[in-house]
């Protein structure tokens, strides 16, 4: 009986442990092929960490970053991206390169689909970001040292051009902006100086505003003279009669001026559109234009300087901490350690299936 048992049980352990791990031994001499393996660690730093004097909230209204943080995370997203991929596989034949070793398991079937290709491509190619320096550890696989080297190389190569594209498409999208807005400050500015050129040259006349004071002036000029001709005739009304000569004739000097007086006043304050209080009004409006007009103009300058200083002075580059290196050995697959793993794994789950089978025996009975 216990022999019964125990045959039963030697044909168990062959079937769940022995057989198992002679296909896993086979497999991992006669089949899987070499794993090598390439990797370099990289930095997105900018090209100049200074920073230009804020005025009037431009760099806030341009909104460039001052750290790398976010750029390492877009990179790293970046190279296992499809569009990498599609890359790669023009300039390398990825397909090619990873269906040449005809390993039955790891190696890439020949009609994969691009989606096929993505997954195995983030198989055989990691990225590593360490959060406190943001450096990328980037390392890629493949069936030759050359390859996995080549194929590190080209990472380094259309990542460095991901970084510039993206660093000067930034910058060149804040230039043209400024440029834009210096274009339309300065339509605007001729548009308001040319407003006032033709209303200058319409109304003959070069300030309304100091032709007013003029008139001003002059009537109050007229007015003390007034005043001191009626002070004159009340003086000599206390000894003369009005058919005085002297009497009539400072009468009709003071009438005189009492109509010079008001043909003067109509010229600022009647309601005829042609006159200096409306010119007046009308002028100041157009000044405020202009003005207003030359201070956005200015801005717009300063504007434009100022994203040309942050487009040089933003922009990011990528810098190689460590370059790759052509592998001496082939890192993959462990045969020995996935030997040993396996054998420890199979035997631990027979373990357990011979426990739950007592158990289960045991029970029944």
């Amino acid at each position: 009986m216990q022999n019964k048992i125990n045959k039963r049980l030697f044909i168990a352990y062959s079937c769940f442990v022995l057989i198992p791990l002679f296909v896993i031994i086979t497999y991992l001499t006669l089949f899987a092929k070499d794993r090598y393996e390439s990797s370099s660690i990289l930095l997105v730093k900018q090209v100049s960490d200074s920073a230009v004097p804020d005025a009037n909230g431009l760099t806030a209204l341009l909104g460039v970053p001052n750290t790398s943080t976010e750029d390492s995370h877009i990179l790293k997203e970046y190279i296992v991206s499809r569009d990498m991929v599609e890359k790669l596989d023009h300039s390398l034949n990825l397909r090619k390169e990873f269906n040449v070793a005809k390993d039955p398991i790891f190696a890439l079937k020949k009609d994969a689909t691009i989606e096929e290709l993505v997954e195995y491509f983030n198989k055989v190619v990691k990225i590593d970001l360490d959060e406190k320096t943001m450096m990328l550890q980037v390392s890629s696989q493949g069936f030759s040292p050359e390859f996995s080297l080549k194929l590190n190389q080209e990472l380094l190569k259309q990542s460095d051009a991901f970084i510039n594209d993206i660093s000067q498409n930034i910058a060149m999208e804040q230039q043209t902006f400024a440029e834009k807005q210096l274009v339309e400050s300065t339509v605007q500015l001729k548009q308001a100086r040319n407003t006032l050129l033709d209303y200058q040259n319409k109304n003959e006349i070069f300030d309304p505003e100091l032709q007013a004071k003029a008139v001003a002036t002059l009537i109050s000029g007229l007015q003390t003279n007034l005043a001191q001709l009626k002070t004159e005739q009340r003086t000599l009304m206390t000894y003369l009669t009005a058919e005085a000569p002297q009497v009539i004739a400072l009468k009709s000097q003071i009438e005189s001026l009492e109509k010079q007086i008001e043909t003067e006043s109509s010229k600022l304050t009647s309601p005829s559109n042609a006159k200096l209080n409306k010119n007046v009004a009308d002028f100041e409006e157009l000044k405020a234009q202009v003005s207003f007009a030359t201070d956005l103009y200015k801005l717009s300058l300063t504007s434009l300087e100022k994203a040309r200083l942050e487009a040089s002075r933003k922009l990011k580059k990528l810098v190689v901490i460590s370059t790759p290196r052509l592998a001496q050995d082939a890192l993959y697959p462990r045969k020995i350690y996935l030997s040993i793993t396996s054998f420890i794994l199979l035997n631990i789950l027979f373990g357990i299936g011979v426990l739950i089978h007592s158990i289960v025996r045991e029970h029944r009975e």
